[in-house]
């Protein structure tokens, strides 16, 4: 399991040379998996490397056998907000843990920004799903909420 934070600006190598830079990743949250890298290449532009075409993330460095020329579409913003399942506001997405070998997305990690200002500890939540509204906010269980309070004594 690796932190999708801990990929950016990493060397993306693309039949055997170095094509530039991870810039950002385009996630399929419906399918809970990396979709497709974006690659920085400096004034050639960008690249982007889809999730079938990465053969390893190792220590430094992403290996990938094919590239494409960049689309906007691969960019796609999702939504940052999670909700619990009573539907209230309780936070926002700030990384995600990826497995290195599949590309599946194991984790997400959460920021609470909505409850006292003494327990916004980040936290990974492994139990989610996507919600079905037009925002695309992810949904966690309730009861995370309750075990984020923290009393004073």
């Amino acid at each position: 399991m690796i932190r999708m934070s801990a990929l950016r600006n990493i060397p993306v190598i693309c039949c055997s040379r170095q094509i530039g830079l991870l810039q950002s990743i385009s996630l399929d949250t419906a399918r809970k998996r990396v979709h497709a890298l974006v690659v920085s290449c400096g004034m050639r532009g960008k690249r982007v490397v889809l999730g079938q075409h990465v053969q390893a993330i190792a220590d430094g460095f992403i290996l990938a056998d094919q590239s494409e020329k960049y689309k906007r579409s691969y960019e796609k913003a999702d939504s940052p907000f999670v909700r619990d399942t009573t539907g209230m506001l309780t936070g926002c997405v700030t990384d995600y843990a990826v497995d290195e070998k599949t590309l599946d997305i194991l984790a997400v990690e959460i920021m609470p920004g909505y409850w006292p200002a003494s327990s916004r500890q980040r936290f990974w939540a492994f139990s989610y799903y996507i919600a079905d509204g037009t925002d695309g906010s992810l949904i966690v269980p309730a009861s995370l909420g309750s075990g984020l309070i923290v009393s004073r004594e």
